[in-house]
């Protein structure tokens, strides 16, 4: 019984969790959001941080503007994207993606940089091949530096979802996600279903293994013992 007490207290704590951590998650308007559409290519973006590395450490919120996008031949596309960062040390940026595509099966992310104050940066920044017709989607890919720049500049992209490929009219398809299947959230979900399903288990064989009085032996009379000695 004590067991089963256990489970469900560590069941509720991890509920309580998640919980809590949806709730610590900010929900944007409606319209605080970055959407880019060419017909044959759309990009999404819930949110684009910028951390850059100053005397004190701050963070912008970007708002891309004058995108300029080429796609449509299957094989190659791009898209780039000016931003004002609001910052002494770098006023704006220019963002570009590089996409390839093997024609007929995947495409990927092939080049990734930024540029400001005249000088052009790689991004550290990696994505899963995904199916020619679908999309590729991650809520939170982490940081995304740009590789040795000065000032030390990095980004985040919340919500991101991009298709260069396979589109029409700017409209999404399905997306590979960044997130594989097993998530800590599954995973922990996981972990207390198995650990019900022990308890439960060992109970009902503890129970089963019970065995009770025939009703004709008498629960008073002296046991019989075979292959011993009485005293």
């Amino acid at each position: 019984m004590s067991g089963v007490c256990l489970a469900l207290l560590v069941f509720l704590l991890v509920s309580l969790c998640q919980f809590m951590d949806s709730l610590a998650q900010p929900v944007p308007s409606p319209d605080n959001f970055i959407y880019l559409n060419f017909t044959c290519l759309a990009f999404y973006a819930r949110k684009i941080h910028l951390f850059i590395n100053e005397d004190t450490p701050k963070n912008y919120t970007m708002q891309p503007k004058n995108p300029v996008a080429f796609c449509g031949d299957n094989k190659t596309a791009s898209l780039s994207f000016i931003a004002d960062a609001g910052s002494p040390t770098v006023s704006s940026l220019n963002i570009s993606f590089g996409f390839l595509s093997d024609g007929y099966r995947y495409w990927s992310l092939n080049t990734s940089t930024v540029q400001f104050n005249n000088k052009i940066y790689s991004l550290s920044m990696k994505w899963l091949d995904s199916p020619i017709s679908m999309g590729f989607k991650c809520s939170d890919m982490g940081r995304v530096a740009a590789v040795n720049s000065t000032p030390s500049v990095e980004f985040s992209f919340l919500g991101l979802q991009v298709q260069p490929f396979g589109i029409t009219n700017g409209v999404f398809t399905e997306a590979n996600d960044c997130v594989g299947f097993f998530t800590t959230e599954i995973f922990s979900n996981l972990f207390v279903i198995f650990l019900l399903l022990g308890i439960f288990t060992y109970g009902l064989v503890m129970i089963m293994g019970i065995q009770t009085n025939d009703s004709f032996d008498d629960p008073k009379h002296k046991m019989i013992q075979i292959g011993g000695t009485s005293d």
